[in-house]
């Protein structure tokens, strides 16, 4: 099993409390089939309450208590930015996690433009410094250096390695912007049935496939980013992109 599919194993693990063997993770070709074996492991209702629903109301309540907005003013479709101003954002978002009694935090990319600007100056660094070792071949007295420079391609590469490093370092506090997939209030409410369904599941006890399946789904679109495409009976190899 690929990394992938192992964190979606770990994930669904904690979300529901149970332990799944290895030949039963082989055998869960798809969400459907790994759906009930979760409800073979857990349990089940009739009770059908969308956890979803119940996430939003959870996390539109903790918004009013942390950011001291208006009720009317938190909608599913709400854009996050607009509720986290950006030089507050990641410390108003770790105090709204905290809120709803989550220690897993959401995470915050750079800025697209910052993204497009270092992956620009890698590709023009490393092809200018490739172009340039061979138009002048590099030699020096130590052994070290001659290795990193004496293969143009090798120098193109540790300085491609090299400079992100550094790159993502140095901007590490520019990462306050939402992904797109944490767009809204409504992914959110997602996020938060994924990460934390004993969270928004009551009262405790046994699980309608209902919920289990809306819990399942937001974990392996999460994991794989299939929204368009997540099928209950789609392979996850196949039709999903399980690698």
């Amino acid at each position: 099993m690929g990394l992938d599919g192992v964190e979606i194993v770990m994930q669904v693990e904690e979300a529901f409390d149970i332990v799944i063997e290895d030949g039963e993770a082989e055998k869960s070709v798809t969400p459907g089939h790994l759906i009930e074996l979760i409800l073979s492991k857990v349990g089940r209702t009739t009770d059908a309450t969308c956890l979803t629903q119940r996430a939003f109301h959870r996390a539109r309540a903790s918004l009013m208590r942390q950011l001291h907005i208006k009720r009317d003013e938190i909608r599913p479709d709400t854009p996050l930015t607009g509720l986290f101003p950006r030089p507050t954002r990641r410390q108003q978002v770790r105090q709204v996690l905290a809120d709803l009694g989550l220690s897993k935090e959401i995470e915050l990319t750079r800025p697209e433009w910052l993204q497009k600007a270092i992956l620009a100056v890698d590709i023009c660094g490393a092809l200018g410094l490739t172009a340039y070792l061979l138009m002048r071949p590099f030699s020096s007295n130590f052994a070290l250096l001659n290795f990193a420079f004496g293969s143009p391609l090798l120098a193109g590469i540790l300085f491609v390695i090299l400079f992100s490093w550094a790159a993502l370092y140095v901007s590490r506090s520019k990462q306050n912007e939402f992904q797109p997939s944490m767009a809204n209030v409504g992914h959110l409410a997602r996020w938060i049935v994924a990460n934390a369904p004993d969270l928004v599941k009551a009262p405790p006890g046994p699980w309608s496939r209902e919920q289990v399946s809306e819990v399942v789904r937001q974990i392996v679109v999460e994991a794989l980013c299939c929204e368009e495409i997540y099928r209950e009976n789609a392979n996850f190899v196949k039709d999903l992109g399980l690698s």
